[in-house]
């Protein structure tokens, strides 16, 4: 599966980005960040660290609740990336959202996507960033990382994608933004 930069762009542009239907959940705003390496894309996530109050040590995307002062969602996304790793907004060539994404915890996620220059040199929150970790782009698309988990839920068996590389696993609401990011880069 080729992962050029065009491709990633047109399935982003040109995506018509659903929401979650609920408007009784608070709305957050995450930057999946890509960077291009060796003519391969990479995905920039985040290990969190384990002295938050919510979710401690897994994977995520910069990102975070929305704030009064905010202009909008991206605003949301584009703030919290700089306080989380400290890339500044104009150094983020934002190409568009895709679908909201819903968590177990109330929360309505809206992804944005974008791409920063290879090398960056992150200026990480040590109360927030434990580490960054590098997922291929190509990863979405290989059985190699990319596998499904039945749970659970209500009485109800429910699959979520799950993602692992590098002794990492990456599920959830994260998960799921990856795993729309594949199907609009499949699709295009």
């Amino acid at each position: 599966m080729s992962t050029d930069f065009d491709l990633i762009a047109k399935s982003v542009r040109e995506c018509s980005p659903k929401g979650v239907g609920s408007t009784n959940l608070k709305p957050a705003g995450v930057m999946v960040l890509l960077f291009e390496r060796r003519g391969e894309y990479t995905i920039i996530l985040n290990r969190r660290t384990k002295i938050l109050d919510h979710h401690k040590g897994e994977i995520s995307f910069p990102g975070g609740g929305m704030e009064p002062d905010d202009e909008g969602l991206l605003d949301t996304a584009l703030r919290e990336t700089f306080e989380e790793m400290g890339i500044k907004r104009e150094e983020i060539n934002v190409l568009g959202r895709i679908d909201d994404a819903q968590t177990k915890t109330g929360y309505m996620i809206r992804p944005f996507v974008g791409i920063i220059d290879y090398p960056y040199s992150y200026t990480l929150s040590k109360y927030e960033v434990e580490e960054v970790l590098e997922m291929p782009l190509v990863g979405l698309f290989s059985s190699e990382y990319q596998r499904d988990e039945i749970h659970l839920s209500e009485d109800e068996e429910v699959k979520s994608p799950v993602y692992v590389f590098d002794g990492n696993v990456v599920f959830g609401a994260t998960a799921r933004i990856l795993e729309n990011l594949a199907d609009l880069i499949a699709a295009a």
